[in-house]
């Protein structure tokens, strides 16, 4: 099997009004202008054969001519005089060699002048090559890699001998730079790493990681593959690292312990088909160099995927019941359910969260919050089984239930562990009194905790958005947010771990990334916390749920909102937004007050994009205003990468914001509940 080896695009960028932007236009505008040969070449000779006529032949006689040299002798022009002059005639003085130019190279001089005022351009900035130079030093292409750190991909020379290319970076003038050879395509055996100039690379300081690299899922790398090893540090992507697929191992050189190893398997057209990481605070703090690495998995990256089975079913399969369908995203997507009841939902980004309802005949519909990247599992509860349930509850707490049901149905479990002696309260109705389950599977009055099933429900609760908290001894063992609607179970699974993350911090002006001082309220943790300097450093549970968040900012400059995030997220931020900001743009572009709705104000920091509402037609256009990096309105309709989005008077209710990349069309959603008069900020970063 051969592998072809693929290379980032080197892109540089440059100002149009920089020197080196403008050298180069001048070149080409000199090419175009001597393109009248090349016009010339392509002119077809005239056939001046004569077939079926009177007259006389043509005859050629050839003639030659002596080879005709032109030479360009360069004149050198001096200054005319020395003496100090002022600016308006040392000008003049420095412009009269234009006048001894040739009359066509003066004319393009003066149209150069015209379109960029080159004459009065600074020539001493970076050169192509520097800019060059410097665009390879930040992406660490640059930086020599150590002995036996890169795979390279061989292929069979004109010989049939393996041939091992190697990568080499030349600037002009740069003396330190080594000059490929001929022994750079010496093939090695063993299946060794081989050297590397133009990976990761070995500086002072770093620190080499190296550890076992695994493939699973079903995954499998082809010509049409690439593995990425990168370090990331809140978002920011920085080292490189390699990958020997032959000996399955992975290698990095890391200047700091912060962040996370991300390692991706990506295909020819940029979708990312697995991926594996691990934070860089579980490797081993000393002093060696050279250190152990875990075991990094790359496996199948998950969108919105997962089981759906029944809750009589004693199957082994856990199959799902018959004719069972799915929706998410309020109806973006529904599919049926397989055979072992799978369903998934592809194009998601990666901690994206949705509601999940899934339907099938004689069974409550079933709605649960689900985060994409990793799989859930849902119940389908037989109708008979609720109407049991509610008789059971009525019987024992002497009253009725009319209406659809509304019923909130979960299990309490640690490391995925049934816990028994857990107390489960609905924070946003406290009156709600939980059913616990006995260990018959049976309502049980007498029950004030979880037994040790961890089984426990309401019943008859108000619809809408609720948040659920499990305490153990007066302290946090875990939370879930749950969906509730008329005729459905939403299901509130509550997990805990004894595994927890450290997890920085940092509230920000949003447009300067000035730091802010906040008190920040987390359903994860169980006091408010106070953030004097803007950042600090939080310990989480390493559970993958849709978590809420309020910041309450120091001072009256910006405004208190709401913010989600993930209790598996490598870092959280929380950018602050003025009161004044918002307002003034509402009233620039006269946008009607709705004291009953609420706002909401987003990020999208990675490509452009388009924003709606989810299943919500009713929602006005003129309501949604697109701002670029520095909070200035957008005219074309449309976002920005860097920028973000307004959302106007959006009515009290769940609602799901959908962002739309505009390159690769993948869906960013996040479910929120809009209060009145509420801001809540989202931050779309995969």
């Amino acid at each position: 099997m051969k592998f072809i080896p693929i290379y980032e695009a080197l892109t540089i960028k440059a100002q149009k009004n920089s020197p080196p932007h403008i050298a180069f236009e001048e070149v080409l505008e000199s090419e175009r202008r001597d393109s009248e040969w090349a016009r010339i070449e392509k002119i077809k000779p005239v056939n001046l054969a004569h077939e079926k006529t009177s007259s006389a032949p043509l005859f050629a006689k050839r003639v030659e001519l002596p080879a005709m040299v032109i030479q360009k002798t360069s004149e050198r022009i001096l200054a005319s005089e020395a003496l100090p002059l002022s600016a308006e005639r040392e000008e003049e003085v420095n412009n009269t060699w234009i006048e001894q130019l040739p009359r066509t190279q003066a004319v393009r001089l003066q149209e150069a002048q015209r379109r960029s005022e080159v004459l009065g351009q600074d020539w001493q900035g970076s050169t192509w090559s520097a800019m060059a130079k410097e665009t390879l030093e930040k992406s660490g292409v640059l930086n020599p890699a150590p002995e036996k750190t890169n795979v390279y991909v061989a292929g069979a020379g004109p010989s049939g001998k393996t041939q091992v290319p190697k990568s080499k970076v030349y600037f002009p003038n740069e003396s330190q730079g080594r000059t490929p050879s001929s022994s750079d395509t010496s093939a090695t055996g063993g299946g060794e790493m081989l050297p590397s100039y133009g990976l990761a690379g070995e500086t002072a300081g770093a620190k080499s990681i190296v550890g076992p690299l695994e493939i699973t899922g079903g995954l499998a790398v082809t010509n049409e593959h690439h593995i990425e090893i990168r370090r990331s540090d809140e978002g920011i992507l920085k080292e490189l690292g390699s990958v020997d697929l032959q000996q399955g191992l992975y290698n990095i050189q890391v200047q700091e312990p912060t962040g996370s190893v991300i390692a991706r398997l990506v295909d020819k057209d940029g979708k990312t088909l697995g991926e594996g990481s691990f934070r860089l605070t579980h490797v081993a703090t000393n002093q060696a160099e050279r250190v152990s690495g875990p075991k990094l998995k790359i496996e199948p990256h998950p969108d919105f995927a997962g089981i759906v089975t029944s809750a009589y079913n004693a199957k082994p399969t856990d199959a799902a019941p018959a004719q069972t369908k799915v929706t998410f995203v309020k109806g973006l997507s529904e599919v049926a359910a397989k055979k072992d009841g799978f369903v998934s939902m592809d194009n998601v980004t990666k901690g994206s969260s949705t509601v999940m309802r899934a339907a099938a005949p004689r069974h409550m519909q079933t709605a649960s919050i689900v985060v994409s990247g990793k799989e859930f599992k849902s119940q389908l509860y037989p109708d008979s089984m609720i109407q049991a349930l509610q008789n059971i509850v009525a019987q024992q707490r002497a009253q009725s239930f009319e209406g659809a049901p509304t019923i909130i149905w979960g299990k309490v479990a640690l490391d995925g562990k049934n816990v028994s002696g857990i107390d489960v309260v609905v924070e946003s109705d406290p009156s709600l009194q939980p059913v616990y389950f006995n260990q018959f599977m049976i309502p049980d009055a007498t029950l004030k905790t979880t037994s040790e099933n961890g089984l426990f429900a309401f019943v008859n609760v108000q619809p809408g958005f609720h948040s659920l908290l499990a305490t153990r001894a007066d302290s946090i063992f875990g939370y879930q947010n749950v969906v509730v609607e008329e005729g459905s179970v939403a299901q509130g699974d509550i997990e805990s771990t004894i595994k927890s993350e450290a997890v920085p911090l940092r509230v920000y002006d949003a447009f300067t990334g000035e730091a802010r001082s906040a008190t920040v309220t987390m359903q994860s943790l169980q006091e408010d916390l106070e953030v004097k300097t803007g950042t600090t450093t939080i310990s989480l549970p390493h559970i993958s749920r849709l978590g809420m968040m309020r910041i309450q900012p120091e001072g009256a400059d910006y405004v208190a909102a709401r913010y989600l995030y993930n209790d598996t997220d490598a870092f959280i931020h929380a950018p602050l937004v003025h009161w004044s900001w918002l307002s003034s743009i509402k009233s620039y572009l006269r946008i009607d007050d709705a004291p009953s709705a609420g706002l909401i104000v987003g990020f999208v920091p990675d490509e452009d994009f388009e924003v709606y509402l989810a299943a919500y037609d009713g929602f006005e256009s003129r309501h949604i205003v697109y701002f670029d990096m520095q909070g200035r309105i957008l005219q074309n309709r449309k976002g920005i990468a860097g920028g973000g989005f307004i959302l106007y008077n959006v009515p009290e209710d769940i609602h799901e914001v959908v962002v739309v990349g505009a390159r690769t069309q993948k869906v960013y959603s996040r479910v929120l509940p809009v209060d009145a008069n509420s801001l809540s900020v989202l931050n779309f970063r995969e």
